[in-house]
């Protein structure tokens, strides 16, 4: 993409200056957004959308990538992201979890599209790993550790099905309950804990074959 909607300067997602990249935390705050009942003016529109972007941009980002969308890829991904939400915005309805739901939603697809351009197009086998390791100049040795452990967590997460893997995520990661992810997923609550047990299990082994830990 070359157009932005909104520049991606978070120092949430980029490296910090030891070559290691920083770790938003889990839980963010929600804004208060009511569904879109009355039409907003322009100016309110943006506005309110800013303010969406602004509180979930970090979010959108993180979960691209946990969801198998390359580093190399995820600033376009997260642009995609928002410019579908905004096409949508007027549509949006806060069902009781927040924006972060129905972003989620988009964020679930726009990763399995790209995932599937990238089975008809694979020019980055790697993801752009091998870019990433040669731009680290005399790293720490703690921090190297830190980074080789988060490229190990997102090696073991790439080797469970997608569907598992959101689950996975937004319950671990994200710090959902069964019930909000059953919903966010329109997915049977049942299924939930079905995905969440196997995934579970899925990211032990890989984990274990990758001699990282649970």
């Amino acid at each position: 993409m070359t157009n932005q909607l909104f520049p991606l300067d978070s120092p949430d997602r980029k490296p910090s200056g030891d070559g290691v990249p920083s770790i938003p935390p889990v839980r963010e705050s929600r804004p208060s957004l009511r569904p879109i009942s009355v039409p907003l003016s322009p100016d309110e529109r943006t506005r309110v959308f800013r303010a969406l972007y602004d509180a979930h941009v970090d979010f959108v980002w993180r979960n691209l990538h946990r969801l198998g969308v390359p580093e190399s890829e995820v600033d376009d991904r997260t642009q995609e992201v928002f410019v579908i939400a905004h096409r949508r915005f007027d549509d949006f309805e806060d069902r009781g979890h927040g924006p972060r739901a129905w972003l989620f939603q988009i964020v679930l697809r726009v990763a399995s599209g790209a995932r599937r351009q990238r089975r008809r197009h694979p020019e980055v086998p790697d993801g752009g790993t091998a870019l990433d390791r040669e731009a680290i100049e005399a790293p720490q040795a703690e921090a190297l550790a830190r980074r080789e452990a988060l490229s190990t967590l997102d090696a073991a997460l790439a080797t469970i099905d997608l569907g598992r893997r959101a689950v996975l995520v937004l319950h671990e990661i994200e710090e959902m309950t069964a019930p909000e992810i059953a919903e966010v997923l329109t997915i049977p609550l049942n299924t939930v804990y079905s995905r969440l047990r196997v995934a579970r299990i899925e990211l032990e082994h890989a984990l274990a074959r990758r001699g990282g830990k649970p």
